[in-house]
């Protein structure tokens, strides 16, 4: 699929990704968990420690990677139980029925997948049939914290637009990895490192244009979202190699990158690592209608820029693949003041997304009329809505 796809609503029918089931097992407090859904916005209710968070991160295993607690899967498995952890979903896409399940594999150093019973060779399977985000406490810093958080916060988005995205990510730190290891090593080949230079610049080319690609479009959508109630993010991705996409065409852009990191070689050489890239690039972010840099702003505003990001990001995918994603927000909306939330599920009821929340207080949820709200208490779940 172009990059360059206008992000305008088209006639074209759009896919109202669905979880209708899932079941957990031995999965961190859940030794048993089982719950249907109808496809309306979803409420889990609970004190602090009920297990909220880990039904969450078990949904969020539905995307490629470690879920949104980016935690080993050897972690995952149930306090007081060694048998392996299971999750198991029944999955509405595109008017077909899936079932997927995910598991830690018996050396107990990553996942095994299977999708309609079929195993499949990794994770990168997982957007073909479901896409997801996620706003979680530990992103509210996001404007604070260290470039690679924000990267790979904006790389996770990325991932959602682009289907190769993580893909490539993965080549590239598989190809980065090996140029520093003959560092490490000693072990000096020019001419090998010319191939694999060659390589990573191709690859990068790939990357930086994804996330230039991306955040325009979202800066598109931000735009045009006419409610004064949110703040006004402003993206950019500030980076060697996505200035380079910026100026020159794909072949000068990366026969100037192959030049750089041949330069490098020496310093890298001493530095044992690669000291140029798309591994250091970062995101930068700035309030629209103040002109300061987010990470200025208040919390509250910070809390609320991260908001408006999200929720147009499922805007732009649903534009832009015709799917919409599955939002999941974990003691999110408790924050906002009631304005704030009115508004947010007139979007999220106007984008048509499946969303699953958290909270501790029943009454943060009760102004949204359509809504399946559950109380969860000592692992077990009860309908109260």
């Amino acid at each position: 699929m172009s990059q360059d796809t206008n992000t305008e609503i088209t006639s074209k029918k759009k896919s109202f990704d669905r979880i209708k089931s899932l079941k957990l097992i031995n999965f961190r407090s859940h030794s048993d968990f089982n719950l249907e859904l109808s496809g309306k916005p979803v409420a889990i209710i609970g004190d602090n420690g009920a297990g909220k968070t880990n039904i969450l991160e078990a949904i969020s295993l539905l995307s490629p990677g470690r879920g949104l607690r980016n935690s080993k899967f050897s972690e995952m498995v149930k306090d007081d139980n060694m048998l392996p952890w299971g999750v198991n979903f029944e999955i509405l896409s595109n008017d077909k029925t899936y079932q997927i399940s995910s598991g830690l594999k018996d050396n107990h150093k990553g996942r095994d997948i299977k999708i309609n019973g079929k195993k499949v060779s990794g994770s990168s399977m997982l957007p073909e049939v479901i896409l997801l985000s996620w706003l979680t406490p530990s992103m509210d810093q996001i404007f604070n914290e260290t470039p690679s958080y924000r990267r790979r916060f904006i790389d996770r988005l990325c991932a959602v637009y682009e289907k190769n995205h993580t893909k490539n990510i993965k080549i590239y730190e598989k190809l980065m990895a090996e140029r520093n290891s003959s560092f490490k090593n000693k072990t000096i080949d020019n001419v090998w490192l010319d191939a694999l230079e060659d390589q990573m610049s191709e690859v990068s080319i790939s990357i930086a244009k994804t996330r230039l690609s991306f955040v325009g479009n979202l800066n598109k959508v931000l735009e045009s979202n006419l409610d004064l109630v949110w703040p006004k993010a402003h993206l950019e991705i500030h980076g060697f190699v996505e200035n380079l996409v910026s100026s020159w065409n794909n072949d000068k852009a990366k026969e100037i990158l192959c030049g750089e990191l041949k330069d490098n070689r020496e310093r890298d050489f001493f530095s044992k690592r690669t000291n140029e890239g798309v591994h250091r690039s970062d995101l930068f972010v700035t309030e629209r209608n103040k002109k300061i840099e987010a990470k200025k702003c208040s919390t509250g505003e910070q809390k609320s820029l991260l908001m408006g990001i999200i929720l147009s990001h499922l805007e732009l995918v649903s534009n832009y693949k015709f799917r919409y994603p599955i939002l999941l927000l974990d003691e999110v909306l408790a924050h906002f003041d009631k304005i704030r939330r009115k508004s947010f599920f007139k979007q999220i009821q106007d984008i048509g997304s499946q969303i699953i929340m958290t909270g501790t207080d029943i009454s943060v949820f009760e102004e949204l009329e359509e809504i399946e709200i559950y109380h969860l208490n000592s692992k077990k779940i009860m309908d109260i809505r």
